[in-house]
C-alpha cells in the first residue's frame, strides 16, 4: 500500500562464542552437540568432537572413525506404523553406540533409502521419526552401513585423501570430548620438515600426523589441513600453520 512503511527485522546469523579455556580442556561428559561450530574471541574456529582414542600430542590431525557395514538386517515399526527400527539380531552392539549416526541402505531390498540413527539397543538401532524408512527391509538382503561424522581419530598412515574433522591443540583421552580446530593460526604436527608456504595434508607415515604437498599432486590427490606460517626444524615436530579444514 502507497506510504506504508513496513519494518523488516535482520536476522544475523553468528557463530556460538566460546573461551580460551574451552578449547584448551577435555570433558568427560558432552558439553556441547557433537558437531558444533565455535568460534574463539581471536576469530579462531572449532568443532566439538568426541575422541574414540587418545591423542598423545598438541598438534594430531583428526579424522572421522570408518564406516561400520551390518550386513542382512530387517525393519520394523513403531506404534504409529513408521518404519523406524533397524534389526541385526546377533550384532551386540553397546547401548547408545550409533547415537546420531547417519545409515545408507547400501544393497537389496530398500537399497538407497538414508536414515538418522536417535539411539540403539544391543540389536536395534531406533530411527528419528522424521527419517522413517519409506520400504521395509528385508532379512534375506538388505545391507546398511553407518557413518559416525564426529567420532574422532588420528588421521591414517599414508592416505592423503581423508575426511577430515580438524586439529587437536591439547592431549586427549579416548572416549572424551572436546574441541578441534578448522580454522586460523594453530600448531600442526607435520612428520617431514616444512617450509613456510608449503601446504600441509594428512597422510605421513605417523598417525595423525602431516606432510607437506606434493608438487605433482592436486586437489582431488591430498585433503587440505592449511599452509605452514612458520617451519619446524626437525621432522616430528608441529609447526604454526594457518589451519583451515572444511
Amino acid at each position: 500500500m502507497k506510504g506504508r512503511k513496513i519494518n523488516k527485522q535482520k536476522i544475523i546469523k553468528t557463530m556460538r562464542q566460546i573461551t580460551f579455556q574451552n578449547v584448551l580442556k577435555e570433558d568427560s561428559v558432552p558439553m556441547a552437540r557433537l558437531g558444533e561450530l565455535a568460534q574463539t574471541e581471536d576469530g579462531r574456529e572449532w568443532r566439538y568432537v568426541k575422541f574414540n582414542e587418545a591423542f598423545g600430542t598438541k598438534g594430531m590431525i583428526a579424522t572421522r572413525i570408518a564406516n561400520t557395514d551390518v550386513d542382512t538386517v530387517s525393519s520394523s515399526t513403531d506404534g504409529d506404523s513408521n518404519i523406524t527400527k533397524v534389526t541385526e539380531a546377533s550384532a551386540g552392539w553397546t547401548v547408545g553406540q550409533f547415537e546420531n549416526a547417519w545409515l545408507l541402505v547400501d544393497d537389496g531390498t530398500g537399497e538407497g533409502q538414508f536414515a538418522k540413527v536417535k539411539t540403539n539397543s544391543a540389536d536395534t538401532l531406533n530411527l528419528y521419526t522424521d527419517y522413517a524408512l519409506t520400504t521395509a527391509l528385508d532379512v534375506a538382503d538388505s545391507d546398511i552401513v553407518l557413518a559416525r561424522p564426529y567420532l574422532a581419530e588420528k588421521s591414517a598412515i599414508t592416505v592423503l585423501n581423508q575426511i577430515l574433522l580438524g586439529v587437536a591443540q591439547i592431549t586427549t583421552t579416548a572416549n572424551y570430548y572436546g574441541w578441534v580446530q578448522i580454522r586460523g593460526y594453530g600448531g600442526v604436527l607435520v612428520g617431514d620438515v616444512i617450509t613456510a608456504n608449503e601446504q600441509i595434508t594428512p597422510g605421513d607415515d605417523t598417525e595423525g600426523t602431516g606432510i607437506n604437498v606434493g608438487s605433482g599432486e592436486t586437489i582431488d590427490d591430498a585433503s587440505t589441513v592449511g599452509r605452514c606460517v612458520v617451519a619446524n626444524t626437525t621432522a616430528d615436530k608441529a609447526c604454526l600453520a594457518d589451519i583451515i579444514i572444511y
